[in-house]
Protein backbone atom coordinates (compact mmCIF):
# COMPACT_ATOMS: atom_id res chain seq x y z
CA UNK A 1 0.00 0.00 0.00
CA UNK A 2 0.92 3.02 -0.90
CA UNK A 3 1.40 6.43 1.52
CA UNK A 4 -1.50 7.76 -0.67
CA UNK A 5 -3.41 5.07 -0.55
CA UNK A 6 -2.99 5.07 3.21
CA UNK A 7 -3.65 8.57 3.70
CA UNK A 8 -6.85 8.01 1.21
CA UNK A 9 -7.51 4.87 4.15
CA UNK A 10 -7.26 7.16 7.40
CA UNK A 11 -8.93 10.20 5.54
CA UNK A 12 -11.91 7.71 4.75
CA UNK A 13 -12.05 6.64 8.36
CA UNK A 14 -11.91 9.79 10.44
CA UNK A 15 -14.87 10.75 8.54
CA UNK A 16 -16.76 7.62 8.80
CA UNK A 17 -16.09 7.27 12.62
CA UNK A 18 -18.27 10.70 12.87
CA UNK A 19 -20.83 8.87 10.87
CA UNK A 20 -20.67 5.76 12.75
CA UNK A 21 -20.73 7.46 16.47
CA UNK A 22 -23.68 9.79 15.15
CA UNK A 23 -25.72 7.20 13.76
CA UNK A 24 -25.10 4.84 16.51
CA UNK A 25 -26.86 7.09 19.08
CA UNK A 26 -29.53 8.06 17.38
CA UNK A 27 -30.17 4.79 16.25
CA UNK A 28 -30.29 5.36 12.67
CA UNK A 29 -30.91 2.94 10.47
CA UNK A 30 -27.57 0.65 9.24
CA UNK A 31 -28.81 1.85 5.28
CA UNK A 32 -28.46 5.25 6.04
CA UNK A 33 -25.64 4.82 8.13
CA UNK A 34 -23.68 2.61 5.03
CA UNK A 35 -24.99 4.84 2.33
CA UNK A 36 -23.23 7.69 4.13
CA UNK A 37 -20.30 5.72 4.10
CA UNK A 38 -20.33 4.30 0.77
CA UNK A 39 -20.83 8.06 -0.12
CA UNK A 40 -17.48 9.24 1.76
CA UNK A 41 -15.20 6.36 0.06
CA UNK A 42 -16.43 7.78 -3.38
CA UNK A 43 -15.61 11.38 -2.44
CA UNK A 44 -12.22 10.23 -1.19
CA UNK A 45 -11.35 7.93 -4.37
CA UNK A 46 -12.08 11.33 -6.43
CA UNK A 47 -10.76 14.44 -4.39
CA UNK A 48 -8.06 14.36 -6.72
CA UNK A 49 -8.75 13.82 -10.18
CA UNK A 50 -12.55 15.28 -9.70
CA UNK A 51 -12.85 17.31 -7.21
CA UNK A 52 -16.24 19.01 -8.14
CA UNK A 53 -17.55 15.57 -8.39
CA UNK A 54 -16.18 14.37 -4.60
CA UNK A 55 -18.02 17.47 -3.29
CA UNK A 56 -20.87 16.45 -4.86
CA UNK A 57 -21.12 12.96 -3.62
CA UNK A 58 -21.24 14.40 -0.02
CA UNK A 59 -23.06 17.70 -0.34
CA UNK A 60 -26.08 15.90 -2.52
CA UNK A 61 -26.65 12.93 0.08
CA UNK A 62 -26.81 15.29 2.83
CA UNK A 63 -29.07 17.47 1.21
CA UNK A 64 -31.60 15.08 1.04
CA UNK A 65 -30.90 13.80 4.85
CA UNK A 66 -32.01 17.60 5.75
CA UNK A 67 -34.57 18.05 3.69
CA UNK A 68 -36.71 14.89 4.80
CA UNK A 69 -35.93 15.19 8.81
CA UNK A 70 -35.68 18.82 9.17
CA UNK A 71 -38.72 19.87 12.32
CA UNK A 72 -39.34 15.77 12.95
CA UNK A 73 -38.99 15.24 16.22
CA UNK A 74 -35.67 12.69 15.66
CA UNK A 75 -33.93 15.45 14.73
CA UNK A 76 -31.43 16.05 11.46
CA UNK A 77 -28.24 14.03 11.18
CA UNK A 78 -25.20 16.22 10.56
CA UNK A 79 -21.98 13.88 10.54
CA UNK A 80 -21.65 14.41 7.02
CA UNK A 81 -20.63 18.59 7.43
CA UNK A 82 -17.12 18.10 8.25
CA UNK A 83 -16.87 16.25 5.47
CA UNK A 84 -18.47 18.73 3.54
CA UNK A 85 -16.39 21.45 4.79
CA UNK A 86 -13.00 19.22 3.81
CA UNK A 87 -14.44 18.60 0.41
CA UNK A 88 -15.60 22.25 -0.34
CA UNK A 89 -11.44 23.09 0.63
CA UNK A 90 -10.06 20.64 -1.61
CA UNK A 91 -12.73 21.39 -4.05
CA UNK A 92 -11.29 25.37 -3.77
CA UNK A 93 -7.87 23.98 -4.01
CA UNK A 94 -7.57 21.25 -7.59
CA UNK A 95 -10.50 23.18 -9.13
CA UNK A 96 -10.90 27.05 -8.66
CA UNK A 97 -13.23 27.56 -11.55
CA UNK A 98 -16.52 29.47 -10.06
CA UNK A 99 -19.09 28.15 -12.52
CA UNK A 100 -19.02 24.74 -11.42
CA UNK A 101 -18.99 25.21 -7.68
CA UNK A 102 -21.84 27.95 -8.00
CA UNK A 103 -23.71 25.91 -9.68
CA UNK A 104 -23.40 22.90 -7.21
CA UNK A 105 -24.03 24.84 -4.14
CA UNK A 106 -27.41 26.35 -5.42
CA UNK A 107 -28.46 23.38 -7.22
CA UNK A 108 -28.23 21.89 -3.24
CA UNK A 109 -29.89 24.58 -2.22
CA UNK A 110 -32.91 24.80 -4.63
CA UNK A 111 -33.20 21.41 -3.89
CA UNK A 112 -33.70 21.95 -0.13
CA UNK A 113 -35.98 24.54 -0.80
CA UNK A 114 -38.13 21.93 -2.95
CA UNK A 115 -38.06 19.35 -0.39
CA UNK A 116 -38.77 21.23 2.86
CA UNK A 117 -41.97 22.44 0.99
CA UNK A 118 -42.81 19.45 -0.83
CA UNK A 119 -42.03 16.90 2.66
CA UNK A 120 -43.12 19.47 5.42
CA UNK A 121 -46.68 19.06 5.12
CA UNK A 122 -48.56 20.72 7.94
CA UNK A 123 -46.32 23.46 8.67
CA UNK A 124 -46.49 27.51 6.86
CA UNK A 125 -44.88 27.72 4.41
CA UNK A 126 -43.08 31.00 5.88
CA UNK A 127 -41.65 28.82 8.51
CA UNK A 128 -40.01 26.19 6.19
CA UNK A 129 -38.46 29.80 4.22
CA UNK A 130 -36.97 31.14 6.88
CA UNK A 131 -36.01 27.49 8.11
CA UNK A 132 -34.36 27.12 4.66
CA UNK A 133 -32.46 30.80 5.03
CA UNK A 134 -31.13 29.66 7.70
CA UNK A 135 -29.46 26.50 6.27
CA UNK A 136 -28.42 29.35 3.15
CA UNK A 137 -26.35 31.03 6.26
CA UNK A 138 -24.93 27.58 7.34
CA UNK A 139 -24.27 26.96 4.17
CA UNK A 140 -22.03 29.88 3.96
CA UNK A 141 -19.65 29.11 7.20
CA UNK A 142 -19.78 25.86 6.07
CA UNK A 143 -19.61 25.56 2.26
CA UNK A 144 -18.65 28.73 0.46
CA UNK A 145 -15.88 29.70 2.84
CA UNK A 146 -13.59 26.64 3.03
CA UNK A 147 -14.20 26.55 -0.90
CA UNK A 148 -12.96 30.10 -0.89
CA UNK A 149 -9.98 29.75 1.42
CA UNK A 150 -8.78 26.52 -0.93
CA UNK A 151 -8.95 28.68 -3.83
CA UNK A 152 -6.87 31.37 -2.00
CA UNK A 153 -4.47 29.32 -1.07
CA UNK A 154 -4.45 27.44 -4.54
CA UNK A 155 -3.40 30.74 -5.73
CA UNK A 156 -0.82 31.45 -3.14
CA UNK A 157 0.81 28.17 -4.30
CA UNK A 158 0.40 29.81 -8.34
CA UNK A 159 2.02 32.51 -7.13
CA UNK A 160 4.99 30.56 -5.57
CA UNK A 161 5.27 28.07 -8.33
CA UNK A 162 5.28 31.20 -10.95
CA UNK A 163 7.79 32.91 -8.72
CA UNK A 164 10.39 30.06 -9.63
CA UNK A 165 9.61 29.95 -13.05
CA UNK A 166 10.18 33.92 -13.69
CA UNK A 167 13.36 33.28 -11.59
CA UNK A 168 14.62 30.23 -13.76
CA UNK A 169 13.79 32.55 -16.98
CA UNK A 170 15.40 35.32 -15.62
CA UNK A 171 18.24 33.22 -15.19
CA UNK A 172 18.09 32.33 -18.71
CA UNK A 173 17.72 35.45 -20.06
CA UNK A 174 20.86 36.65 -18.55
CA UNK A 175 22.75 33.56 -19.55
CA UNK A 176 21.92 34.48 -22.92
CA UNK A 177 22.36 38.29 -22.83
CA UNK A 178 26.41 36.77 -21.23
CA UNK A 179 26.71 34.86 -24.35
CA UNK A 180 25.12 37.86 -26.94
CA UNK A 181 27.91 40.07 -25.03
CA UNK A 182 30.59 37.48 -25.73
CA UNK A 183 29.29 37.17 -29.82
CA UNK A 184 29.64 40.82 -30.33
CA UNK A 185 32.92 41.00 -28.47
CA UNK A 186 34.10 38.49 -30.80
CA UNK A 187 32.74 40.10 -33.54
CA UNK A 188 34.94 43.68 -32.85
CA UNK A 189 38.14 41.59 -32.26
CA UNK A 190 37.39 39.83 -35.84
CA UNK A 191 36.87 43.26 -37.58
CA UNK A 192 39.54 44.80 -35.52
CA UNK A 193 41.73 41.96 -36.77
CA UNK A 194 40.66 42.28 -40.47
CA UNK A 195 40.76 46.28 -41.02
CA UNK A 196 44.50 46.46 -39.32
CA UNK A 197 46.36 43.01 -39.42
CA UNK A 198 44.53 41.98 -42.65
CA UNK A 199 45.14 45.11 -44.73
CA UNK A 200 48.21 45.59 -43.54
CA UNK A 201 49.06 41.70 -44.73
CA UNK A 202 47.49 42.84 -48.12
CA UNK A 203 50.12 45.59 -48.78
CA UNK A 204 53.00 43.12 -47.61
CA UNK A 205 51.67 40.34 -50.22
CA UNK A 206 51.29 43.31 -52.91
CA UNK A 207 54.57 44.66 -52.00
CA UNK A 208 56.54 41.69 -52.43
CA UNK A 209 54.51 40.93 -55.62
CA UNK A 210 56.25 43.92 -57.34
CA UNK A 211 59.52 42.90 -55.51
CA UNK A 212 59.06 39.66 -57.49
CA UNK A 213 58.88 41.23 -61.09
CA UNK A 214 61.35 43.80 -60.58
CA UNK A 215 64.13 43.05 -62.80
CA UNK A 216 66.52 45.11 -61.61
CA UNK A 217 66.77 42.83 -58.41
CA UNK A 218 69.12 39.55 -58.31
CA UNK A 219 67.22 35.99 -58.97
CA UNK A 220 67.92 34.88 -55.42
CA UNK A 221 66.19 38.48 -54.26
CA UNK A 222 63.49 37.63 -56.53
CA UNK A 223 63.38 34.00 -54.95
CA UNK A 224 62.45 35.78 -51.58
CA UNK A 225 60.06 37.94 -52.19
CA UNK A 226 58.25 35.12 -53.91
CA UNK A 227 58.59 33.04 -50.42
CA UNK A 228 57.45 36.37 -48.39
CA UNK A 229 54.26 37.24 -50.84
CA UNK A 230 53.41 33.07 -50.50
CA UNK A 231 53.92 33.52 -46.37
CA UNK A 232 52.07 36.80 -46.96
CA UNK A 233 48.95 35.17 -48.43
CA UNK A 234 49.42 32.34 -46.32
CA UNK A 235 48.86 34.60 -42.84
CA UNK A 236 46.10 36.24 -44.58
CA UNK A 237 44.59 33.16 -45.06
CA UNK A 238 45.16 31.65 -41.78
CA UNK A 239 43.70 34.88 -40.33
CA UNK A 240 40.53 34.14 -42.22
CA UNK A 241 40.06 31.22 -40.58
CA UNK A 242 40.79 32.80 -37.11
CA UNK A 243 37.82 35.33 -37.97
CA UNK A 244 35.62 32.72 -38.96
CA UNK A 245 36.06 31.73 -35.33
CA UNK A 246 36.06 34.59 -33.19
CA UNK A 247 33.05 36.44 -35.66
CA UNK A 248 29.30 35.98 -35.28
CA UNK A 249 28.00 32.97 -37.89
CA UNK A 250 25.61 35.31 -39.26
CA UNK A 251 27.98 38.43 -39.66
CA UNK A 252 29.94 39.00 -42.67
CA UNK A 253 33.79 40.40 -42.92
CA UNK A 254 33.98 44.04 -44.06
CA UNK A 255 35.42 44.08 -47.38
CA UNK A 256 36.26 47.88 -46.94
CA UNK A 257 39.27 49.85 -46.10
CA UNK A 258 38.52 51.21 -42.17
CA UNK A 259 39.39 54.89 -43.50
CA UNK A 260 36.63 54.87 -46.20
CA UNK A 261 35.09 58.27 -46.42
CA UNK A 262 30.67 58.20 -47.17
CA UNK A 263 31.39 59.98 -50.28
CA UNK A 264 33.79 57.04 -51.30
CA UNK A 265 31.12 54.76 -49.70
CA UNK A 266 27.94 56.43 -51.89
CA UNK A 267 30.27 56.17 -55.07
CA UNK A 268 30.90 52.39 -54.53
CA UNK A 269 27.34 51.76 -53.81
CA UNK A 270 26.30 53.67 -57.34
CA UNK A 271 28.94 51.66 -58.96
CA UNK A 272 27.35 48.52 -58.22
CA UNK A 273 23.73 49.64 -59.16
CA UNK A 274 21.96 50.83 -56.70
CA UNK A 275 20.32 54.21 -57.53
CA UNK A 276 21.68 56.51 -54.78
CA UNK A 277 22.91 60.28 -54.68
CA UNK A 278 24.97 62.33 -52.24
CA UNK A 279 23.68 65.62 -50.88
CA UNK A 280 26.45 67.21 -48.73
CA UNK A 281 26.31 70.47 -46.54
CA UNK A 282 29.03 72.11 -44.25
CA UNK A 283 32.81 71.25 -43.72
CA UNK A 284 32.82 70.65 -40.45
CA UNK A 285 34.83 67.15 -39.58
CA UNK A 286 33.81 64.97 -37.41
CA UNK A 287 35.95 63.03 -34.89
CA UNK A 288 37.12 59.84 -35.71
CA UNK A 289 34.47 57.89 -33.78
CA UNK A 290 31.39 60.50 -34.83
CA UNK A 291 32.49 59.93 -38.45
CA UNK A 292 32.53 55.94 -38.31
CA UNK A 293 29.50 55.36 -36.88
CA UNK A 294 28.00 58.16 -39.31
CA UNK A 295 29.85 55.75 -42.35
CA UNK A 296 28.19 52.25 -40.36
CA UNK A 297 24.88 53.97 -40.46
CA UNK A 298 24.87 54.76 -44.44
CA UNK A 299 26.20 51.52 -45.13
CA UNK A 300 23.67 49.84 -43.04
CA UNK A 301 20.82 51.61 -44.63
CA UNK A 302 22.18 51.37 -48.37
CA UNK A 303 22.84 47.87 -47.79
CA UNK A 304 18.78 47.74 -46.44
CA UNK A 305 17.77 49.91 -48.92
CA UNK A 306 19.15 47.03 -51.93
CA UNK A 307 17.28 44.14 -50.16
CA UNK A 308 13.90 45.60 -49.27
CA UNK A 309 13.59 48.44 -51.89
CA UNK A 310 15.15 47.27 -54.95
CA UNK A 311 14.83 49.75 -58.06
CA UNK A 312 14.18 52.69 -55.15
CA UNK A 313 15.87 56.04 -55.52
CA UNK A 314 18.58 56.63 -52.28
CA UNK A 315 19.25 59.76 -51.55
CA UNK A 316 22.24 61.10 -48.79
CA UNK A 317 22.03 63.87 -46.65
CA UNK A 318 24.78 64.65 -44.86
CA UNK A 319 24.81 67.48 -42.87
CA UNK A 320 28.33 68.75 -41.04
CA UNK A 321 27.12 71.64 -38.43
CA UNK A 322 29.82 72.88 -36.06
CA UNK A 323 27.81 71.25 -33.00
CA UNK A 324 26.59 68.27 -34.83
CA UNK A 325 26.47 65.88 -37.71
CA UNK A 326 23.26 65.06 -39.29
CA UNK A 327 22.96 62.27 -41.67
CA UNK A 328 19.41 61.00 -43.34
CA UNK A 329 19.06 58.39 -45.31
CA UNK A 330 15.43 58.08 -47.86
CA UNK A 331 14.69 56.03 -50.13
CA UNK A 332 10.99 56.06 -52.65
CA UNK A 333 9.86 52.38 -51.93
CA UNK A 334 10.68 49.75 -53.96
CA UNK A 335 9.43 49.81 -57.91
CA UNK A 336 9.93 45.94 -58.20
CA UNK A 337 9.08 43.01 -55.87
CA UNK A 338 10.73 41.96 -53.38
CA UNK A 339 11.86 38.79 -53.19
CA UNK A 340 10.43 36.00 -50.22
CA UNK A 341 14.00 34.87 -49.66
CA UNK A 342 15.40 37.91 -48.83
CA UNK A 343 17.23 37.40 -45.25
CA UNK A 344 16.10 39.89 -42.86
CA UNK A 345 17.43 39.26 -39.32
CA UNK A 346 15.78 42.64 -37.66
CA UNK A 347 19.04 42.90 -35.54
CA UNK A 348 20.17 45.87 -38.19
CA UNK A 349 18.38 48.85 -37.00
CA UNK A 350 19.08 47.89 -33.26
CA UNK A 351 22.61 47.65 -34.03
CA UNK A 352 23.17 50.93 -35.38
CA UNK A 353 20.91 52.69 -32.61
CA UNK A 354 23.22 50.99 -30.45
CA UNK A 355 26.45 52.47 -32.50
CA UNK A 356 24.87 56.16 -32.38
CA UNK A 357 23.89 55.87 -28.55
CA UNK A 358 27.74 55.12 -27.79
CA UNK A 359 28.63 58.21 -29.06
CA UNK A 360 26.20 60.57 -27.88
CA UNK A 361 23.67 60.56 -30.11
CA UNK A 362 20.15 59.42 -31.53
CA UNK A 363 19.10 57.65 -34.19
CA UNK A 364 15.24 56.97 -35.74
CA UNK A 365 13.74 55.20 -38.13
CA UNK A 366 10.23 54.35 -39.98
CA UNK A 367 8.15 54.87 -43.18
CA UNK A 368 7.79 58.05 -44.79
CA UNK A 369 4.82 59.74 -45.02
CA UNK A 370 5.31 60.33 -49.18
CA UNK A 371 6.03 56.36 -49.14
CA UNK A 372 9.49 54.21 -48.42
CA UNK A 373 11.69 54.36 -45.28
CA UNK A 374 14.11 56.56 -44.08
CA UNK A 375 17.00 56.82 -41.28
CA UNK A 376 17.71 60.02 -39.46
CA UNK A 377 20.93 59.99 -37.00
CA UNK A 378 21.99 62.90 -34.95
CA UNK A 379 25.75 63.01 -33.13
CA UNK A 380 27.08 65.51 -31.59
CA UNK A 381 30.56 66.62 -33.97
CA UNK A 382 33.00 65.51 -31.17
CA UNK A 383 30.97 63.26 -29.68
CA UNK A 384 29.73 62.21 -25.91
CA UNK A 385 28.46 60.80 -23.54
CA UNK A 386 25.96 57.69 -24.63
CA UNK A 387 22.20 58.56 -23.62
CA UNK A 388 21.41 55.74 -20.83
CA UNK A 389 19.39 53.21 -21.75
CA UNK A 390 15.76 52.63 -20.99
CA UNK A 391 14.88 50.34 -18.44
CA UNK A 392 11.79 48.28 -20.29
CA UNK A 393 9.59 46.65 -18.03
CA UNK A 394 9.84 42.99 -18.77
CA UNK A 395 7.26 40.78 -19.35
CA UNK A 396 8.05 38.65 -16.24
CA UNK A 397 7.06 41.70 -13.91
CA UNK A 398 4.04 42.08 -15.85
CA UNK A 399 3.54 38.39 -15.20
CA UNK A 400 4.18 38.48 -11.38
CA UNK A 401 2.24 41.30 -11.04
CA UNK A 402 -1.02 40.11 -12.48
CA UNK A 403 -0.92 36.76 -10.47
CA UNK A 404 -0.10 38.89 -6.98
CA UNK A 405 -3.64 40.85 -8.11
CA UNK A 406 -5.13 37.46 -8.81
CA UNK A 407 -4.34 36.51 -5.17
CA UNK A 408 -5.07 39.63 -3.40
CA UNK A 409 -8.37 39.50 -5.16
CA UNK A 410 -9.26 36.04 -4.27
CA UNK A 411 -8.29 36.82 -0.32
CA UNK A 412 -10.36 39.68 -0.55
CA UNK A 413 -13.51 37.93 -2.08
CA UNK A 414 -12.92 35.09 0.89
CA UNK A 415 -13.22 37.61 3.40
CA UNK A 416 -16.22 39.90 1.64
CA UNK A 417 -18.08 37.56 -0.37
CA UNK A 418 -19.48 35.70 2.47
CA UNK A 419 -19.81 38.45 4.91
CA UNK A 420 -21.66 40.21 2.13
CA UNK A 421 -24.12 37.20 0.69
CA UNK A 422 -24.96 36.68 5.05
CA UNK A 423 -25.53 40.18 4.99
CA UNK A 424 -27.69 40.60 2.29
CA UNK A 425 -29.52 36.78 3.19
CA UNK A 426 -30.01 38.05 6.54
CA UNK A 427 -31.56 41.57 5.64
CA UNK A 428 -34.12 39.39 3.28
CA UNK A 429 -34.91 37.08 6.07
CA UNK A 430 -35.22 40.22 8.29
CA UNK A 431 -37.69 41.93 6.21
CA UNK A 432 -39.52 39.05 5.50
CA UNK A 433 -39.73 38.47 8.77
CA UNK A 434 -40.79 41.74 9.62
CA UNK A 435 -43.29 41.85 7.00
CA UNK A 436 -45.04 38.29 7.90
CA UNK A 437 -45.04 39.95 11.04
CA UNK A 438 -47.05 43.26 10.22
CA UNK A 439 -49.40 41.11 8.12
CA UNK A 440 -50.29 38.49 11.12
CA UNK A 441 -51.36 40.80 13.91
CA UNK A 442 -54.70 39.91 15.47
CA UNK A 443 -55.61 42.73 17.37
CA UNK A 444 -56.83 42.23 20.86
CA UNK A 445 -60.37 43.43 20.38
CA UNK A 446 -60.77 41.04 17.86
CA UNK A 447 -59.48 38.39 19.77
CA UNK A 448 -61.83 39.20 22.05
CA UNK A 449 -64.91 39.05 19.70
CA UNK A 450 -64.41 35.36 18.34
CA UNK A 451 -66.55 33.30 20.04
CA UNK A 452 -66.23 29.27 20.79
CA UNK A 453 -68.33 27.10 17.79
CA UNK A 454 -68.20 29.93 14.94
CA UNK A 455 -67.80 28.71 11.94
CA UNK A 456 -64.58 28.64 9.90
CA UNK A 457 -65.80 31.16 7.74
CA UNK A 458 -67.29 33.83 10.02
CA UNK A 459 -63.81 33.86 11.97
CA UNK A 460 -61.73 33.61 8.56
CA UNK A 461 -63.04 37.43 8.08
CA UNK A 462 -61.36 39.21 11.03
CA UNK A 463 -58.04 36.69 10.58
CA UNK A 464 -54.93 38.54 9.45
CA UNK A 465 -53.51 37.71 5.96
CA UNK A 466 -50.87 35.68 7.40
CA UNK A 467 -50.14 33.39 10.49
CA UNK A 468 -47.07 33.95 12.85
CA UNK A 469 -43.98 32.72 11.57
CA UNK A 470 -42.53 31.16 14.70
CA UNK A 471 -45.68 30.03 16.80
CA UNK A 472 -44.62 28.66 20.39
CA UNK A 473 -46.25 25.19 18.90
CA UNK A 474 -44.10 23.24 21.94
CA UNK A 475 -46.04 25.56 24.80
CA UNK A 476 -49.73 24.52 23.65
CA UNK A 477 -50.72 20.60 23.69
CA UNK A 478 -52.29 20.10 20.07
CA UNK A 479 -55.32 17.74 20.36
CA UNK A 480 -55.96 15.43 17.19
CA UNK A 481 -57.86 16.23 14.67
CA UNK A 482 -57.32 19.83 15.22
CA UNK A 483 -55.74 22.74 13.00
CA UNK A 484 -54.61 25.66 14.80
CA UNK A 485 -53.26 28.94 13.80
CA UNK A 486 -51.17 31.68 15.70
CA UNK A 487 -51.30 35.11 15.60
CA UNK A 488 -49.77 38.05 16.75
CA UNK A 489 -51.24 40.64 19.19
CA UNK A 490 -48.82 43.48 17.76
CA UNK A 491 -46.16 44.48 15.88
CA UNK A 492 -43.54 41.88 16.30
CA UNK A 493 -40.75 42.08 19.01
CA UNK A 494 -42.95 43.81 20.94
CA UNK A 495 -44.93 41.16 23.17
CA UNK A 496 -43.98 38.43 24.84
CA UNK A 497 -47.15 35.93 24.12
CA UNK A 498 -49.43 35.07 21.20
CA UNK A 499 -53.21 34.09 20.24
CA UNK A 500 -53.88 30.12 19.78
CA UNK A 501 -57.14 29.48 17.89
CA UNK A 502 -57.78 25.96 17.01
CA UNK A 503 -60.30 24.59 14.68
CA UNK A 504 -62.42 21.30 14.19
CA UNK A 505 -65.06 20.57 10.92
CA UNK A 506 -64.76 24.16 10.61
CA UNK A 507 -65.60 25.28 13.96
CA UNK A 508 -63.74 27.02 16.31
CA UNK A 509 -63.44 24.84 19.81
CA UNK A 510 -60.78 26.67 21.54
CA UNK A 511 -59.03 30.06 21.71
CA UNK A 512 -55.89 30.77 23.88
CA UNK A 513 -52.83 33.26 25.33
CA UNK A 514 -49.77 31.45 24.89
CA UNK A 515 -46.39 32.26 26.41
CA UNK A 516 -43.80 33.06 23.48
CA UNK A 517 -40.91 34.28 25.91
CA UNK A 518 -39.46 33.28 29.11
CA UNK A 519 -41.72 35.73 31.45
CA UNK A 520 -44.91 35.09 31.57
CA UNK A 521 -47.15 36.94 29.50
CA UNK A 522 -49.53 40.38 30.59
CA UNK A 523 -52.25 41.78 28.64
CA UNK A 524 -52.70 45.37 29.40
CA UNK A 525 -50.87 44.96 32.87
CA UNK A 526 -53.13 41.84 33.70
CA UNK A 527 -51.25 38.51 34.44
CA UNK A 528 -53.04 35.65 32.34
CA UNK A 529 -52.41 32.09 33.69
CA UNK A 530 -50.56 30.36 30.93
CA UNK A 531 -52.29 27.76 28.98
CA UNK A 532 -55.89 29.50 29.87
CA UNK A 533 -58.50 28.22 27.47
CA UNK A 534 -61.99 29.48 26.53
CA UNK A 535 -64.21 27.33 24.74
Amino acid sequence: MTWQRAGDLGLWGGLAFLVLAEGGSRSDPYWLIGGCAAFLAVAVLLRRTWPMIALSAVILPETAIIGATMNTTSGTPIALMPAISAFAYLAGRRNTQLRPFVALTSGSLLLLLLLRVLLSRGVVVADSVLGWLAVVLLALVLVVMPWLIGRYRAQQALLATAGWERAERIEREQRLEINQVRLRERSRIAEDMHDSVGHELSLIALRAAALEVDADLPERHRHAATELREAAATATERLGEIIGVLRDAEAQAPVVPSDESVAELVERAAASGLVVRLVQEGAAEPSPMVDRAIHRVVQESLTNASKHAPGAEVVVTLTRAEDEILVKIGDTGPTRAVADTVPSTGSGLAGLTERVRLVGGTLTAGPRAAGGFEVLARVPRGGGRPEPVIDVRSATADERDVVRRRARRGLITALLVPAGLAAAIGVIALGYYLVAGYNSVLRPAQYDALRIGQSFAEVETVLPRMQMLDPPRERAVERENWTCRFYRPGRPFSTNYAYRLCFENDRLIAKEVVRTGSVQPTIEGTPVPEGEETR
